[in-house]
C-alpha cells in the first residue's frame, strides 16, 4: 500500500510539472459585439511610407524586425530581405537567390539572433543561411532529423537551442540543437490541416517567443525545454477545450475553401493573430469566414476584454493574411498596402504632419511600397 501511494505521488508530481495550470481564463463574450475608438488606446498615429525605387519594390511585408534603428522586412513573394531606416528610407537589400553555397532558394522565415547578432534566413527544407546584418555570408547550418519534412518558423532560445514550428509534423513544436543537429523534444500534436489557418503564430515580445493556434484557446511561451501556458481565453459555450483537432473530408484536405467551410461548421471562431504587451492583449479572429475579421482587446489593468466588430473610426485594425504586426510597450506597428491605405486610416485620425503625408500618398499615380502605420499608446 505504501509503495502504491508513493507511485501515485510521483505520477501526480510529474503531471503537475508537465502541465502547469493558468490561474484564470480571459472571458470574452463573442456573441455581444461592442464598438470602441482606436483613441481609447492610442494617443497618435504615424505614417511611415517605405521608399519606392527601382532597387526597392516590395510586394508584401511578411515579417518585420526592428533592430538597431533599422527595419528588416521579408518579402515572401520575392524571397528578399529589404532594409529601411526608421523614416522609411531604403538602405539595402539581401537578395541572394541561387544554387551556390552562399545562396538560398526560398526564404520561409528569418530572425536576428539575439545571442550572435547575426541574420538567420530559414529555407523550408531545413537550411539556415547565416549572414551579418549587412548581408555578408557567414555560414550554413541545417535542421535534419528522422521524420523531418519541412520547417516553417523558428527562433533561437539560446546560442544553440532553437524552437521550430513545422506544419507537416505530427507534433508542431520541435526543440532542436542546431550546432549538434540533435532533436531535443517534440510537442503540441494537432490536425495537420489546421496549419493553413494561422500565420505568424510564433511571435516575439521583448526577448521571449510566444505560440498560439487558430482554435486552441491557450497562448504559450516557448520555455527553455517545453511550452509554458501563459494565458488562455474563455469564449463561453464556444470554447473547445482541446482546440487541436478538427475533422476534414478528403476534399477539405485538398482544397482550402472546402476546409474553411468545414472548419466553421465545427468551430465558432478562428484566431488569426495574437499579440500582447504590458498593458493589453490583442486578438484578431473570424466568426463566419476568414475575411470576416473582428478584434479582441483585453485591458490588463481593468481585467476586461472587448469584442469589437467595428471601431468608431470605421477603419480596419488587424493584419491581412500573411502580414506581420509588431506590438511593443510603446507602439503597434502594422503594414498596409498602398491600395488599402484608406481602409485603415482617415484624414481626421492624423495630425497635420501625417495628414500631409496621407494626402500625398493618395495622390500618387502608381502603386507604392507598403506603408508602415505606427500607433503610439497613450
Amino acid at each position: 500500500m505504501k509503495k502504491v501511494l508513493v507511485s501515485l505521488l510521483v505520477v501526480f508530481f510529474i503531471m503537475c510539472k508537465q502541465k502547469p495550470q493558468i490561474d484564470h481564463a480571459i472571458f470574452v463574450d463573442i456573441d455581444r459585439p461592442e464598438r470602441a475608438s482606436l483613441f481609447d488606446y492610442f494617443r497618435s498615429i504615424e505614417l511611415i511610407p517605405l521608399e519606392t525605387s527601382n532597387d526597392a519594390l516590395v510586394a508584401g511585408a511578411g515579417k518585420i524586425i526592428n533592430h538597431q534603428g533599422n527595419c528588416y522586412i521579408l518579402d515572401p513573394t520575392q524571397s528578399i530581405i529589404f532594409v529601411f531606416d526608421q523614416t522609411g528610407k531604403f538602405l539595402f537589400k539581401i537578395d541572394k537567390k541561387g544554387q551556390g553555397p552562399e545562396e538560398y532558394t526560398f526564404i520561409r522565415d528569418f530572425n536576428i539572433n539575439l545571442f550572435s547578432g547575426n541574420l538567420e534566413l530559414l529555407e523550408p527544407y531545413g537550411r539556415v543561411q547565416i549572414y551579418d546584418l549587412s548581408g555578408n555570408y557567414i555560414e550554413t547550418k541545417r535542421i535534419e532529423y528522422d521524420g523531418f519534412r519541412a520547417v516553417h518558423m523558428f527562433a533561437a532560445l539560446d546560442s544553440h537551442t532553437y524552437v521550430i514550428y513545422a506544419i507537416f509534423q505530427p507534433k508542431k513544436i520541435v526543440y532542436f540543437n542546431l550546432d549538434e543537429k540533435k532533436l531535443l523534444h517534440e510537442e503540441f500534436e494537432e490536425s495537420r490541416r489546421l496549419g493553413s489557418f494561422a500565420s505568424n503564430n510564433l511571435y516575439q515580445y521583448k526577448d521571449d517567443r510566444y505560440f498560439f493556434r487558430p482554435i486552441h484557446p491557450v497562448v504559450y511561451k516557448t520555455g527553455k525545454e517545453r511550452l509554458e501556458p501563459v494565458f488562455q481565453f474563455d469564449f463561453g459555450k464556444h470554447t473547445r477545450k482541446n482546440g487541436t483537432e478538427a475533422v476534414f473530408s478528403q476534399e477539405g484536405e485538398q482544397f482550402l475553401a472546402k476546409a474553411v467551410e468545414e472548419l466553421f461548421v465545427q468551430f465558432s471562431y478562428v484566431i488569426h493573430t495574437v499579440r500582447h504587451n504590458n498593458k493589453y492583449i490583442f486578438v484578431s479572429l473570424s466568426r463566419k469566414g476568414l475575411d470576416d475579421k473582428a478584434n479582441i482587446i483585453y485591458d490588463k489593468s481593468a481585467g476586461q476584454a472587448k469584442y469589437i466588430t467595428e471601431f468608431t473610426e470605421k477603419v480596419v485594425f488587424n493584419a491581412y493574411r500573411g502580414e506581420e504586426i509588431i506590438v511593443t510597450d510603446e507602439y503597434v506597428l502594422m503594414p498596409t498596402r498602398w491600395v488599402d491605405l484608406e481602409k485603415r486610416i482617415t484624414s481626421e485620425m492624423l495630425d497635420d504632419e501625417n495628414k500631409a503625408i496621407f494626402e500625398e500618398l493618395l495622390q500618387a499615380k502608381w502603386e507604392l511600397n507598403p506603408i508602415l502605420i505606427k500607433y503610439w499608446f497613450k
